[in-house]
């Protein structure tokens, strides 16, 4: 009976662990898609503002303000706090009180989310409450249970903390007195004092009541699964909470949700897993995600992960370099006996030419010997053919790594230089105290796109020289609706890139997805999607692709 229950966890465990790749895949696709859902809500954004700007009577207006502050809440929280601080303007005018109170509640939550605390409560204590909608009062709780709540998660000293979530608790109370069982924030609030109390069954009983009452696809569906995968893992259930967590991402990616919580969460777990390609991908689109958001809150908790992830990702990047330069020598070595071959195969062509001559002057009458002569000519020219086939692909490769040598040689050298003189300006920067510029410029990124842009290029100008027709002949294998179209001069596209690896002997996906800076999957999508649209069979496409300017 026992060995029947460890063979059923472990099927259980293998088929989570399938479940969880579908789901990272889906994550990948739906980051490199993140463009796209960006767009969607610029363009509702870039609508509700023309629409404002010619609205005439202040409710139009109101309600219009109102609507930018929803778009941008998730989106970039100072456009949001800019859009609900005019809507309290709009509303000062009109009166209304219960308007008044639920939006200066609506603008304590927002500070509280994004680290301004103290701004929070003076707005909260400074809201009259007496006489609003019960609306804007179920608001008001909320928002009051919301930032004490956080400054007793962030605060470090132990009795301001306890001062804190005592707070809190008292504020729950009367939460609880105006705040209808049924809704959300309540039953979160439940979760949550179970799962403080360990009691991770009764927090999954009020998550599974939560998630009935969302779909998958809107924002609220994210917050709840990311609670769920809370629930899960207290529970020790690591597989299934990842998978939660992956789910919640995913959610928030195809919203242009830049309040990130879940993705730098999911980067953490396949950190400490060892999944170091996928977690480094995660936690960098994280980041940029948080500063889009503008809230130092995230940046604080995205940054030891950030590091971390980095500094595990350099030692396989010195462990990947040790390995390029040992089988540098012995690519090296091989060349030098494949030379000596080459010479040595040489002077016996020689050899068999001389003989040939000499015996060209024999007697005509040896006519049987002439006969196997011939034969032996024709093996002979056979073995030339061969040789000279081979001579030229050794040609062919040398010329490459001459080239490449030379360029990556080149690169490293500029490399240097750029690194010596960011230390310099660094440097500069500390002996002058310019602690605030040191911090935006080691924040930015822009430095490593700009470098990743120049490998690009500097591979795309390399390779062309190499291969001048190369993207002429690739697009001779393909159906002529389907040719590529590229911009500029010695310039590849990403599936261009892909194919020149290829070419270049590069044939393995995730060598491929670690220098275009892609995921295995997406590789693979791109050369299937190649395959489909081939003249030849796809089969032997890439082996076409590999001829290619031979």
């Amino acid at each position: 009976m026992r060995h029947f229950l460890l063979a059923f966890l472990s099927v259980v465990c293998l088929h989570c662990l399938a479940d969880n790749e579908e789901l990272y895949r889906s994550l990948d696709e739906a980051i490199v898609r993140a463009p796209e859902y960006v767009k969607k809500r610029e363009l509702r954004i870039d609508n509700l503002r023309l629409r404002l700007s010619e609205a005439i009577d202040e409710k139009t207006r109101y309600e219009l303000t109102y609507r930018l502050y929803q778009e941008y809440m998730p989106y970039k929280s100072d456009s949001a706090a800019k859009y609900i601080s005019e809507a309290i303007r709009l509303v000062e005018k009109s009166g209304d009180k219960s308007k008044l109170c639920l939006d200066r509640s609506q603008l304590a939550f927002l500070c509280s989310s994004t680290g301004h605390f103290l701004e929070s409560l003076h707005f909260l204590k400074t809201t009259d409450t007496v006489g609003v909608s019960r609306e804007a009062l179920i608001q008001y709780h909320i928002s009051l249970v919301h930032v004490y709540g956080e400054l007793g998660y962030y605060d470090n000293v132990s009795n301001l903390k306890d001062e804190f979530f005592a707070k809190r608790d008292s504020c729950v109370v009367d939460m609880y007195k105006v705040l209808p069982s049924v809704n959300d924030f309540y039953l979160q609030r439940k979760e949550m004092e179970c799962y403080e109390k360990g009691d991770y069954e009764g927090a999954l009983r009020y998550n599974d009541i939560r998630l009935e009452k969302v779909h998958p696809g809107i924002r609220q569906y994210a917050i709840v699964a990311y609670y769920r995968h809370m629930d899960l893992k207290l529970a020790g259930r690591e597989e299934e909470a990842k998978a939660w967590l992956a789910k919640s991402a995913i959610c928030d990616v195809q919203n242009a949700v830049m309040d990130q919580g879940s993705l730098w969460e999911l980067a953490n777990m396949l950190a400490t897993d060892g999944d170091m390609e996928r977690a480094r991908m995660y936690i960098n689109f994280a980041w940029e995600c948080a500063s889009t958001y503008s809230t130092h809150v995230r940046s604080w908790q995205i940054s030891p992960i950030l590091a971390s992830i980095n500094r595990q990702y350099q030692d396989e990047m010195e462990h990947t370099n040790s390995m390029l330069r040992i089988m540098t020598i012995a690519v090296s070595i091989l060349v030098i006996g494949l030379v000596v071959m080459l010479y040595y195969e040489y002077r016996r062509r020689r050899q068999l030419k001389d003989a040939h001559q000499a015996l060209s002057d024999k007697n005509e009458q040896m006519e049987i010997l002439n006969e196997e002569l011939q034969r032996a000519n024709l093996t002979l020219d056979d073995a030339n053919r061969q040789l000279k086939m081979l001579v030229s692909q050794l040609n062919e490769q040398t010329r490459v790594k001459d080239v490449y040598v030379g360029r990556f040689m080149n690169l490293c050298s500029d490399y240097i230089d750029k690194i010596d003189d960011f230390r310099k300006r660094v440097n500069r920067m500390v002996k002058g105290h310019e602690y605030e510029e040191l911090y935006r410029l080691t924040k930015s990124s822009d430095m490593k796109n700009l470098e990743t842009e120049n490998l690009y290029a500097a591979f795309d100008n390399a390779f062309l020289h190499l291969f001048p027709n190369f993207i002429s002949d690739f697009n001779a294998l393909l159906l002529p609706e389907e040719k590529i179209v590229v911009q500029g001069e010695y310039k590849l596209n990403t599936t261009l890139r892909i194919f020149a690896l290829i070419r270049l002997g590069i044939e393995d996906s995730s060598r491929i997805a670690k220098f275009l800076r892609y995921s295995v999957n997406t590789i693979y999508n791109y050369r299937a999607r190649v395959k489909s649209v081939a003249i030849t069979h796809r089969d032997d496409f890439e082996t076409r692709v590999k001829n290619i300017g031979m």
